[in-house]
């Protein structure tokens, strides 16, 4: 009897080691499994902490290229812009040069119409003068070469030399026709 207690005994102890073997295979079963989980955590990490360490360094060369763009960018526009500038100011200068030609234009217009009324006057008044002048008087000569040194000095138009190459005609005609009368 002490036999078989002292084998129950050595059994209950033998049974509750092997239990407290595979209890603590169990544990270290689970630890392992655990460690292997925190391993590939661990790994996927490193994975993940290189592949963002790439993507930074991407985003950073990109932010380089981009920054670098940028700035030719803007020197590009900046030097758009002073083209611009040049030729807006340049179209300014020709627009005040073409006004104040325009003006000068308008200016001797106006004094070649005032010539002109003033050669017009002149030549009606000769005309009258020649029409009751039909004796051959020296006065109509000489109004005569006034309104051409007139006409010519402001260059007349065509018209106002036409008149007065008729009424040179016309004192011609009239001297001819004292001379034979």
């Amino acid at each position: 009897m002490a036999t078989t207690k002292a084998l129950e005994r050595e059994t209950k102890r033998a049974y509750r080691e092997e239990h407290g073997r595979n209890k603590f295979r169990g544990s270290l079963w689970g630890s392992n499994s655990e460690l292997k989980l925190r391993r590939e955590e661990r790994d996927q990490s490193r994975v993940d902490n290189l592949i963002l360490k790439d993507e930074l360094k991407a985003c950073s060369r990109s932010k380089t290229s981009l920054s670098q763009r940028l700035c030719e960018t803007e020197t590009n526009m900046l030097a758009i812009i002073t083209r611009y500038q040049e030729e807006l100011n340049l179209a300014a200068t020709h627009e005040h040069r073409v006004a104040d030609e325009y003006a000068q234009v308008y200016t001797e217009k106006e004094a070649r119409g005032s010539v002109i009324n003033l050669l017009h006057q002149e030549a009606t008044m000769w005309m009258d003068q020649f029409a009751l002048t039909l004796n051959g008087s020296q006065e109509l000569p000489r109004l005569l070469v006034k309104a051409k040194a007139i006409a010519n000095t402001y260059s007349a138009p065509e018209e106002i030399h036409g008149l007065l190459g008729y009424c040179q005609h016309m004192i011609d005609l009239m001297a001819y026709i004292i001379r034979n009368h």
